[in-house]
């Protein structure tokens, strides 16, 4: 009888042990990967260093390869890129620097010379911002708000203005938005939740409803993501890796199905 207790016990313990594993997910530090059909992305490839200067050289080298910065992201100690081909980003620039106040005036300057912003990003105290000369963008804005609803008000009226929002970032204690016209969505739609178990729920809502992700961030304990009607993806799905090394594993054997790799966040 007392082995039949004990073993019940560690039954019970074990099970336990997994159903907490497994509820905890959701505050897990991970990185996460949208994926989708029906996009002109291909022949991706992830670059990943601790060190922009030695980014900075893969950057040159991927290039002269012929490929675009399509995501950028810093997470984990590591500045990661997607290069990707099949979109018309090849006359792309970068800038960085220190405070917001230095970005805000290269952005300007930027788009002085007919570069529109296409990706930014902000880690180790700068500012990294990935301009292209041939977005497809034929108008762009900034917001910029400390409290995150405001910050969803903008959005929500950037919308009402035919803007469309192409990146967010959080830094500096702000929200940052990135709006153009030119993708051109039909419908949009945002989800703010303060965990991934219930943030997933909310893009399962968005898919059933027929909204498909183009961003999402975390920021102050809150996950932001915005979806939109009218992207001509076909289907998607959405992988969780706690480093970028295996989520770029995972993203290899997704592209072999047909995917493309959309949209890179991280968080809790």
């Amino acid at each position: 009888m007392k082995n039949i207790t004990r073993a019940l016990i560690l039954v019970m313990i074990i099970s336990i042990s997994f159903l907490y594993a497994e509820d905890n997910e959701a505050y897990r530090y991970k990185w996460v990967g949208t994926f989708a059909k029906g996009t002109t992305l291909t022949n991706q490839i992830i670059e990943s260093d601790m060190y922009w200067a030695d980014i900075r050289i893969k950057i040159k080298q991927r290039w002269a390869e012929g490929y675009s910065i399509t995501e950028l992201k810093y997470g984990n100690g590591k500045w990661v890129v997607l290069f990707s081909k099949g979109q018309n980003n090849t006359l792309q620039a970068y800038d960085v620097t220190g405070r917001w106040g230095s970005m805000s005036q290269t952005i300007q300057k930027r788009w002085a010379e007919g570069y529109y912003l296409v990706a930014i990003e902000h880690g180790l105290s700068e500012w990294v911002g990935v301009f292209s000369k041939n977005s497809g963008y034929t108008d762009q804005a900034l917001d910029r708000q400390k409290k995150l609803g405001n910050f969803q008000k903008r959005i929500s009226q950037r919308w009402s203005e035919g803007y469309d929002l192409i990146d967010m970032e959080y830094g500096e204690g702000h929200w940052l938005g990135i709006f153009a016209k030119g993708p051109n969505y039909t419908g949009h739609s945002m989800s703010v939740r303060p965990n991934w178990k219930k943030f997933t729920n909310a893009i399962s809502k968005n898919w059933s409803d027929g909204y498909f992700i183009t961003d999402m961030k975390f920021g102050i304990g809150r996950w932001l993501g915005v979806f939109a009607k009218g992207t001509n993806y076909s289907t998607q799905t959405y992988k969780t890796s706690p480093t970028i090394e295996e989520l770029n594993i995972i993203r290899i054997k997704l592209e072999k199905k047909g995917y493309a790799l959309i949209d890179l966040s991280e968080g809790w």
